[in-house]
């Protein structure tokens, strides 16, 4: 029979952090709710999967390395069967350098160890299980960011006006429409013991997690959903949130002209619709005995962009002399570009960065689990959601759940047609989007292959 065991520990960083996500060094001034690390670990035989999410906007691959290696090195665990998730929250430690804000090394120092002690605690915890899958429909909390304009460009999070700075959700009259899906899918993974008590659920819903703003630590809204369930369940009950594949969706309808974001007020709103709908899809799932567990792996090496002789002209100029010293044509060019995507400065500093890779491919890791007839499906990086759409639809389990950020936080991977379109912040390049525009169908490639391998 399966055993099952679940942990939750305490990963809140000291207040005087750095925030990460911004385009500013975002200096923490309290915490309003604590960032979580919730392990759930798998047995069948001599399988043995671990389930981490971490509340964290990103993780290097040296930050997981650290925590696997720990792991594997002190439980029967093969570090390629370690899945770490970050739920992707810009209102929590700065764990990834990007766009002038560094990171606290004294923590990042800690969090593999963090990391390490939740799934001993969680192997320790484990009893026999029964697991059941069902899959809830969420429309009204997320949607595409990224707008065909009148012009004919694309914009990603388009202001009041056409400039980047001029407000958010307030209604631009130059939109045509979004350019493309939300995923609805509230996913469930209920998790009962032996005797049909429910002791933790696994949630999946593709949403950015970046609801609150401000200098506060926060979960954000996933910290909202796991609250609203444990109200119901009771706080024996392990509720863990893994993000789905949200690179290019957030919770701002920028096309409605009355809908502004609310800081905490539309988290609260944002977690208790979606907890509400997980609760709902937790009532009606059945869960039974599962005979079939594995987990598999595969890695991809993918090659990166390099910045044109252009750009880096243009960079490195704009750096070097400041906006006052630039010629004629580069103000201009600063202009045109301030008004698409915001803080210049940054941007060409990201890309001195990049000029700096010495590497031309980036190694890659695709993971799935196979639980029963259901399946997870584990990519890295930040993933436009018509890829995580495409593996539901074709996965050969049902259902299928699909998790980003997961063992690297890699940067934004947009279709190919964002790429085409060119004026969108999530294919500009930079440390936070350097891979080549094939980069997600390779994965998504490997991911239905390494399901279909499974299904056998």
């Amino acid at each position: 029979m399966l055993n099952s065991g679940l942990s939750q520990v305490d990963i809140t960083p000291p207040v005087g952090c750095s925030l990460a996500g911004y385009f500013e060094d975002r200096i923490s001034e309290g915490v309003h709710d604590p960032l979580l690390c919730q392990t759930l670990v798998l047995e069948l035989d001599e399988t043995r999967v671990a389930l981490v999410t971490c509340d964290i906007i990103a993780m290097l691959p040296n930050t997981v390395k650290a925590a696997q290696s720990l792991i594997a090195h002190s439980l029967p665990f093969p570090a390629e069967n370690v899945f770490i998730h970050s739920t992707h929250t810009h209102t929590g430690p700065a764990s990834i350098k990007a766009f002038g804000v560094d990171t606290t090394e004294a923590y990042l120092e800690l969090l593999p160890h963090l990391m390490a002690g939740g799934v001993r605690a969680a192997y320790l915890s484990r009893k026999p299980a029964r697991i059941g899958f069902g899959v809830g429909r969420e429309e009204g909390v997320s949607f595409c960011r990224r707008y065909l304009m009148k012009d004919g460009t694309v914009r990603t999070n388009p202001g009041a006006g056409d400039k980047w700075e001029e407000g958010l959700g307030r209604g631009n009259p130059n939109i045509v429409r979004p350019t493309g899906p939300i995923d609805p899918g509230v996913g469930v993974m209920r998790v009962d013991d032996g005797q049909g008590q429910i002791r933790g659920m696994l949630v999946n819903f593709a949403n950015h997690c970046d609801t609150v703003g401000g200098n506060f630590i926060s979960a954000d809204y996933p910290g909202v959903v796991r609250k609203v369930l444990r109200n119901v369940l009771g706080d024996a009950t392990l509720p863990a949130f893994f993000n789905g594949t949200c690179g290019n969706l957030n919770h701002v309808n920028f096309q409605s002209p009355n809908v502004k974001p609310g800081y905490f007020a539309h988290t609260e709103w944002i977690g208790t619709v979606l907890g509400a709908e997980a609760l709902r899809t937790t009532a009606k799932i059945h869960c039974g005995e599962i005979d079939t567990l594995r987990a598999a792996s595969k890695t991809l090496e993918i090659a990166l962009r390099k910045p044109t002789e252009g750009d880096l002209r243009f960079a490195r100029n704009l750096v070097e002399l400041g906006p006052n010293g630039l010629s004629e044509e580069d103000a201009k060019e600063l202009g045109r570009r301030t008004n698409l995507f915001g803080n210049e400065m940054a941007w060409a500093k990201e890309l001195l960065y990049v000029a700096e890779i010495n590497a031309n491919t980036e190694t890659v890791s695709v993971g799935a689990v196979r639980i029963g007839d259901g399946a997870i499906v584990f990519l890295p990086g930040e993933i436009f959601v018509e890829y995580g759409l495409r593996i539901k639809e074709n996965s050969p389990l049902q259902p299928t759940f699909v998790v980003e950020l997961t063992n690297s936080g890699l940067g934004y991977i947009p279709t190919r047609e964002a790429f085409e379109q060119g004026t969108g912040y999530e294919e500009r390049l930079a440390r936070s989007s350097k891979l080549v525009p094939e980069a997600g169908d390779r994965m998504v490639d490997a991911a239905l292959e390494l399901l279909e391998q499974m299904k056998g």
